[in-house]
């Protein structure tokens, strides 16, 4: 991995616990740069995927499809984590598709080497499990707004919590993930506007 980008992601583990240069040499041996354009999947309905990556750039979605309807269920933006996580832990074919929104560059690893660095360094154990507490969080939060809050009660939390969503992202996604139609948005969004 180039020294530039290796800093980056180093800063970025460091953030969440202070690494050897030993364990970060292991870690950094692991990792590839990917790169993908604006519509390319980083991991299709039905592949089984390989990867856990952070954003070094670009935005993604996460989405399901029902009877043909995409369903927007989470949007990843820089420095941010993205896999189809379900699908990373078992192994099974993705029910979820991960979706470049914008051109995208990731830093991966995969399930054996991640496994295999768990197993060898406790702060890598400690990376692997305080990013699967933030996937569930962010998956917990968006689970709890469906259930107990209005569509303009969870359009202002979401524009509250990620302003720059409804910069980048196209409103019909934003709709989805919000879990009504695109009328219906555009509507919230003029009552509050005026």
């Amino acid at each position: 991995m180039p020294t530039n980008d290796s800093d980056i992601l180093q800063k970025t583990f460091n953030k969440l616990v202070p690494l050897s240069e030993e364990e970060w040499k292991s870690i950094s041996e692991c990792v590839i740069k990917r790169t993908f354009k604006k519509g390319e999947y980083l991991c299709k309905i039905g592949q089984v995927e390989q990867y856990l990556s952070i954003i070094q750039s670009g935005t993604c979605r996460g989405f399901y499809n029902k009877d043909g309807e995409e369903i927007s269920v989470a949007f990843m933006f820089e420095k941010d984590y993205v896999s189809a996580y379900y699908s990373f832990l078992s192994q099974r074919p993705s029910l979820m598709a991960i979706q470049a929104l914008t051109p995208v560059t990731v830093y991966s690893m995969s399930e054996k080497d991640l496994d295999r660095l768990c197993n060898e360094s406790k702060n890598a154990e400690r990376i692997g499990r305080l990013n699967a507490e933030r996937i569930y969080r962010r998956k917990e939060e968006r689970e709890i707004s469906l259930l107990t809050m209005s569509a303009t009660e969870r359009y202002k939390e979401l524009l509250k919590r990620s302003p720059k969503l409804f910069q980048q992202i196209p409103l019909k996604y934003i709709a989805s993930y919000l879990g009504i139609q695109p009328e219906s948005l555009s509507r919230i969004r003029k009552q509050l506007a005026s």
